[in-house]
């Protein structure tokens, strides 16, 4: 019997989306993990395992059936397969128009037994069967009478299923009403301070084990999947991308990393948290006098520039500095260009 997790005990971010085609493959998509396609079950489960271990804790996902049923799992390190309470079997997608839907109050009208999808058979991890429930009459009938068919009425457009490949929203105990609009993809409720400096720990224990291309491939999508979620100027999608711009100097493009530390600091000068943009302004500006290169530290150096003219430091001293040292830049450059035309034969 699978094990049943309460919403509190496995946090809200990350989740993690299965969308389960007619022939058992599987579409696995989620923060930390790129987008792929897997072979079974077994290993689309064993890729978000990978996730979870690396956070050292259980994850949530939500697996869509060929049907549309859709399930609200967890998935532990170890690979083990869980149920989120009261998450089941959330409910079957419509698969066409104009399908019966249940008036807004109105009792849900019962579902059809559903097994493990195709192909849950020896060698797979099945996925959880939900709990059987009641089934409610539609309406009351007179004595003797057999309650009739449901009969197709102009209804609502059906909502549509998940789109493969794309993150599932955070996943609640209680289904929504059938009328209810479509969520939205992450809200800020999905992403936690904790859940973050959690995500933030895995992209430097990456780093810090020599995978540094593998922590920045996970560095940008978390930044972009957090600005989508939260917007580009939220605090804690800034910290994301300063983490992001930490770990593009480790992988050597200093200057990529002066401009995500350029942008960080000017959104947190907009928001007036002064002292935050300039420990980040100085970040960017200590890394832009160590490129070598002179034409990618004078383009990295309009940034820069840019950037103090906001953030000048104490009396603008920053500021001074920045141009001064840009000045010196351009002046050795133009130097070295007379003196290749003066030893280029004419």
């Amino acid at each position: 019997m699978p094990t049943t997790y309460e919403p509190a005990e496995v946090p809200a971010w990350p989740a993690y989306a299965f969308v389960v085609t007619d022939d058992d493959r599987v579409t696995v998509s989620g923060p930390l993990l790129p987008a792929s396609e897997h072979p079974d079950r077994a290993s689309a489960i064993d890729a978000v395992a990978s996730a979870a271990a690396g956070l050292g804790r259980p994850v949530r996902a939500q697996a869509t059936e060929p049907d549309g049923a859709v399930w609200l799992l967890v998935i532990s390190p170890d690979g083990a397969v869980g149920e989120l309470a009261g998450g089941g079997q959330r409910g079957k997608a419509p698969k066409k128009r104009g399908a019966p839907a249940r008036a807004a109050g109105s009792p849900a009208p019962a579902a059809p037994s559903t097994g493990p999808g195709p192909g849950a058979g020896a060698g797979t991890v099945p996925t959880p069967r939900p709990a059987p429930a009641p089934v409610p009459e539609p309406a009351p009938v007179a004595a003797g009478t057999p309650a009739p068919e449901p009969t197709p009425a102009p209804e609502p457009e059906p909502e549509p299923a998940p789109a493969a490949g794309l993150p599932a929203p955070a996943a609640e105990p209680a289904p929504a009403p059938a009328t209810a609009p479509a969520p939205a993809p992450a809200a800020e409720s999905a992403v936690t301070p904790g859940s973050l400096a959690d995500a933030v720990s895995h992209l430097n224990a990456h780093a810090a084990a020599g995978r540094v291309d593998h922590a920045l491939a996970l560095a940008a999508r978390l930044d972009d999947q957090t600005a989508n979620a939260l917007g580009l100027s939220h605090p804690d999608a800034l910290r994301i991308r300063e983490a992001r711009a930490r770990i593009t100097s480790l992988a050597g493009d200093v200057s990529g990393a002066v401009r995500l530390y350029r942008d960080v600091a000017e959104r947190w000068h907009y928001q007036g948290a002064d002292e935050q943009a300039e420990a980040v302004a100085d970040c960017a500006h200590a890394l832009w006098l160590e490129i070598p290169d002179l034409e990618t530290a004078i383009l990295a150096g309009v940034a820069v520039v840019r950037m103090r003219n906001q953030i000048p430091g104490e009396s603008g001293s920053a500021f001074t500095a920045v141009v001064e040292h840009q000045a010196r830049l351009e002046a050795a450059r133009d130097a070295a260009a007379r003196a290749e035309r003066a030893m280029t034969p004419h």
